[in-house]
Parts: C-alpha cells; structure tokens; sequence
C-alpha cells in the first residue's frame, strides 16, 4: 500500500514539475555566436610564349645572350611563388653539347649582362617573390646564355626549358 501511494505521488509531482517547466516563461540568453567560414581558391597561372628567336639559335662560335620567350605570372597567394626553369645542354646526335645558363628579369628589361647567369649549366635556376601579383603585373622575359665553339659540329641541335610555378 505504501509502495502504491508512494508511486502515485512520485507520478503526480512529476507532472507538476513538467508541467510548471513547461508554463514557465523562456529565459532569453543575452550573448550568440555565429560561426562563419569560406574558401579562396588559388589562382597560380604561368603561361609561356616562345619568341621566334627560341627555334632558330645562332650557333656560331662566340657568347650569345638572348630572350627566347614571354613569361606570364600570376598568383593570388600573399606570400608570392617560385619560378624553376631547367638548363641544361643543346644537343644533337653524335655532336658536343652545348650548355645553357638562364634567367629571368622583368618584362620589358634590358637584356642582362653575363655575370647575371650565376647558376651553372644543369641546374634548375629558381626564382621566388614575396607578393601577390595580379594578372599581366607577374610578367617576366626569359633569357638564356650559351657559348657555341667556333668549329662546333655541323647538323641540327635541339634542347628544352622546362618551367614549373609553384605557391610560396
């Protein structure tokens, strides 16, 4: 018996107390939070332009400093990108190489002397910058050295530039 009406009380307090709760007026927070987010997508972009010069070198005996194409740079990141250029040797079949050293100046420079070349023949040539830059403002002018011999060996010779762009 006393099992019974302690189980009716408990029910019928309960249902006060829920029902109070639930009469009871909502109590208003007085601070929030919004959480916000969103993404920039990179914009990193080299398009290269070989100049006519590039395909018909002069390979006569002598130094020879000369742009072989239009560079156009372009990234959103603040922090800048590096530029890597391979040099390496112009080559033909059964004849003696020919190194190249290369570098890059801004669009429109006069062409750079040889003591600008600081980075042998067969190794990447990098350059960094330390700035956003928006488009048409990252132009650049690739330049390249090479030293035919003067009796160098007949016939066609033949290399590659390859350039890679990456986000700082």
């Amino acid at each position: 018996m006393f099992a019974k009406t302690f189980r009716n009380t408990l029910i019928a307090s309960t249902l006060v107390v829920a029902g109070a709760a639930l009469a009871a007026p909502a109590m208003a927070q007085t601070a929030g939070s919004v959480t916000l987010g969103g993404t920039v997508a990179a914009t990193l972009n080299l398009t290269t332009s070989a100049l006519p010069a590039a395909s018909s070198l002069d390979l006569t005996g002598g130094e020879k400093i000369l742009q072989v194409a239009d560079l156009n740079i372009h990234t959103n990141n603040e922090q800048g990108y590096t530029l890597t250029a391979t040099q390496g040797s112009l080559t033909k079949t059964g004849g003696t190489a020919i190194p190249f050293q290369v570098v890059v100046v801004g669009d429109g420079a006069t062409a750079p002397l040889a003591a600008a070349f600081t980075v042998a023949s067969g190794t990447n040539y990098t350059t960094t910058t330390s700035a956003a830059n928006a488009a048409g403002a990252g132009n650049r002018d690739l330049y390249m050295r090479y030293t035919p011999a003067a009796l160098q060996d007949p016939g066609a010779y033949a290399g590659t530039i390859s350039l890679t762009v990456a986000d700082n």
